[in-house]
């Protein structure tokens, strides 16, 4: 069996890792381009750093940060987001606890998971998908898709 076999198969079937487990699909991210502003710490009201959301979707979302910050995968930080930029004029912003899966210090990129604490962030959450997919934004066809060969 080729060694990349599980990625060469349709994206409808369900194949098997090495370890017996089944790969799975991330959600499709949908480009935003937001500016956000992230607590770097909990007790320091004054560490926040610039970032641009560069993608989200229900699973996550990746930033890249304007300057360079100190940040490890499993910081726990708070991340708002304006709101008036997707066409929500209330409430201003969103607060969302996010935690950080992956940091690229060169490209000064993380990526993580959102932790919604009410069902308000997770309207809101879905309010701002729903506009970005409206306005035409571009989706990524997630991981792991079977390529198209050329003739």
């Amino acid at each position: 069996m080729p060694v990349f076999s599980k990625f060469i198969n349709s994206p409808g079937d369900q194949s098997q890792g090495s370890d017996g487990s089944s790969i799975v699909k991330r959600a499709k991210r949908i480009e935003s381009h937001a500016l956000v502003d992230v607590k770097m710490s909990m007790w320091n009201p004054l560490s926040l750093a610039s970032a641009v959301l560069l993608d989200l979707s229900w699973q996550g979302f990746k930033i890249e940060f304007v300057n360079p910050v100190k940040l490890k995968p499993g910081s726990r930080l708070t991340m708002n987001v304006p709101l008036a930029s997707f066409g929500i004029l209330a409430p201003a912003k969103l607060k969302l606890k996010i935690q950080v899966k992956w940091y690229d210090a060169r490209m000064l990129r993380a990526g993580g998971i959102f932790e919604p604490e009410s069902h308000e962030q997770d309207y809101l959450i879905q309010k701002i998908i729903d506009v970005l997919t409206l306005r035409g934004a571009p989706e990524d066809a997630g991981q792991f898709t079977q390529s198209t060969k050329a003739s």
